[in-house]
């Protein structure tokens, strides 16, 4: 299944994903541990950005 990763908006297939965070009761999933880094020091930043596109 695809998905899209919430900081550099990277599409990709879940089972490849580098790495996964909760927030909000709702799994998000990451290309590399470096977005996943950066949504975890400031989810809304990201989740904020993506509400605007």
């Amino acid at each position: 299944m695809p998905t899209t990763d919430p900081v550099c908006g990277m599409q990709f297939r879940i089972e490849k994903a580098a790495g996964k965070a909760e927030y909000q009761g709702k799994t998000y999933y990451f290309c590399t541990e470096v977005c996943k880094r950066h949504f975890e020091e400031d989810p809304e930043r990201y989740l904020k950005a993506k509400t605007a596109r």
